[in-house]
């Protein structure tokens, strides 16, 4: 019995070794006696990248560049033959005339994993950076750059153009749209698709059927870089991006530069959306994405987010981003000290018919302002007065020249989404933006501090030149005394 122990003792820390080494249940449901989906996605992504030609199979020198790249060995010509028979007797599609397919490649692993030999696809994975769970190992994602608050990510022109290629390569009807069936398989290589979830989802203007046009791609990816870059990176690498990682993203220009240069560089401008209830944002973001118009009132629990591209003069595209801020989560937003930092432009939406509503928007801005005043993070300001369609309330306009005259900013913006009358809201949001040196509302504290301000400077000023006239005159009286003394 002793012996028969002894015998036992190798084999079971083998298999325990195994057992941690190479898991199953990552790779397979041993009830369905299928490869999990995560696995299948990694496995997927792996045969695309091998599939240097993009002809949908491995060639017998894919197949070698394969098997060398993770097993350290080639194949020989008769062995190639005989993993491509074996996959075609069991399953005819497994290979076609141009070598080994996705198909064959998948029931591969399987065949492999069903007769215990994890180790080779734990090794595939591995290889091509996956951890236990799957995931590509953190170490492939370039440690996330330190940026002040006021600075944002962007992706840059060489991942805008390898997303283009992506976005005609899986419009397979080529109709210029991205169909639901077809952007799940653009992101069938990622272990699961990253905009089904707010504040993705809905997003981005899509058509009645869902298609996503170019410009819709590229403003959800936009928007992905702009709140989650260390996310967005790992995707753009999940569907097939080999450039250097480093290069895909690039941060913007502190904004405090950008005020004292009078220009911003960037590429995508974030715009914060608030308002009293009922005023009117919703319509403007849904208006912003295509959609119609509606009278039904659905108030805005969360933060909301709608991204689109707009077309500016001279032909060139900016992407702005709009954040709609419920009224009740003013407060919270602005309880943190560098809330707007990440803000290019506020825009204050009221209700025109409606003499409370512009009453508390006023106060919105005022808050925003002063937190701006307070932090440092001071941001253009514009107003939009919705729903133009109905009759203004009496001291609308005698109301609106006296505050915006008083805070230094543009006059109202007259709207109506009913109409579908924007009066080019969306250019003009970005102009301002672009411009981060104007329309910075003043509130009556902030002039205050101003004055004050200025008061010491030259008082400062005054004194620096006393004490300059005083030295200057110590100097010529010790001049004075050194030439009397010398000629007496």
């Amino acid at each position: 019995m002793m012996r028969f122990l002894h015998l036992q003792i190798p084999e079971v820390f083998y298999y325990a070794q195994k057992a941690v080494l190479h898991p199953t249940g990552p790779l397979f449901d041993q009830e369905t006696q299928t490869l999990k989906p995560r696995c299948v996605r990694a496995l997927k992504r792996i045969f695309i990248l091998c599939d240097h030609d993009r002809d949908g199979a491995l060639s017998d020198a894919e197949l070698n560049d394969f098997q060398v790249r993770c097993f350290n060995a080639a194949l020989q010509p008769s062995e190639i033959s005989g993993v491509k028979r074996v996959v075609q007797e069991k399953l005819q599609e497994g290979v076609n005339e141009h070598g080994l397919t996705l198909t064959g490649f998948l029931f591969l692993h399987a065949l492999f994993i069903e007769k215990g030999r994890l180790e080779t696809t734990w090794t595939v994975l591995r290889k091509f950076g996956y951890n236990n769970d799957i995931k590509l190992v953190e170490d492939l994602f370039p440690v996330p750059i330190k940026r002040a608050p006021d600075q944002n990510m962007e992706l840059t022109t060489e991942a805008l153009e390898f997303l283009k290629g992506i976005f005609s390569l899986f419009d397979t009807d080529g109709d210029g749209l991205l169909h639901p069936e077809e952007l799940i398989d653009l992101f069938s290589t990622a272990p699961e698709s990253p905009w089904t979830e707010a504040p993705y989802k809905d997003a981005a203007e899509k058509t009645a059927l869902g298609g996503l046009s170019l410009d819709g791609f590229l403003s959800e990816w936009a928007l992905q870089t702009l709140l989650d870059p260390v996310s967005s990176l790992e995707n753009l690498i999940y569907i097939g991006y080999t450039g250097d990682h480093s290069s895909a993203l690039r941060v913007t220009r502190k904004r405090r530069l950008d005020r004292k240069r009078q220009q911003s560089d960037r590429n995508v401008f974030q715009c914060f959306v608030f308002g009293p209830k009922e005023a009117g944002k919703s319509g403007l973001l849904n208006a912003f994405l295509g959609r119609p118009f509606s009278d039904c009132y659905n108030p805005t629990i969360d933060d909301r987010y709608a991204v689109n591209v707009v077309d500016q003069p001279g032909g060139s595209k900016k992407s702005l981003v709009l954040r709609e801020i419920p009224e009740d989560g003013v407060r919270k937003l602005l309880s943190k000290r560098d809330s707007l930092a990440a803000c290019d432009i506020a825009l204050f939406v009221y209700d025109s018919s409606d003499e409370s509503s512009w009453k508390r928007a006023t106060e919105l801005l005022v808050e925003v302002a002063s937190h701006g005043e307070n932090t440092g993070y001071g941001v253009p300001c514009l107003i939009v007065a919705a729903k133009d369609d109905l009759d203004p309330y009496p001291m609308a306009i005698h109301d609106a020249t006296r505050l915006t005259q008083d805070m230094g900013i543009e006059p109202p913006i007259p709207i109506s989404a009913k109409l579908g009358d924007f009066n080019t809201v969306f250019r003009r949001i970005i102009a301002a933006a672009e411009h981060p040196h104007l329309s910075i509302p003043e509130t009556e504290a902030g002039r205050s501090r101003r004055q004050y301000s200025r008061i010491i400077n030259r008082s400062l000023m005054v004194v620096s030149v006393g004490a300059a006239v005083a030295l200057v005159g110590l100097a010529a009286y010790r001049v004075y005394a050194a030439r009397k003394s010398a000629s007496s």
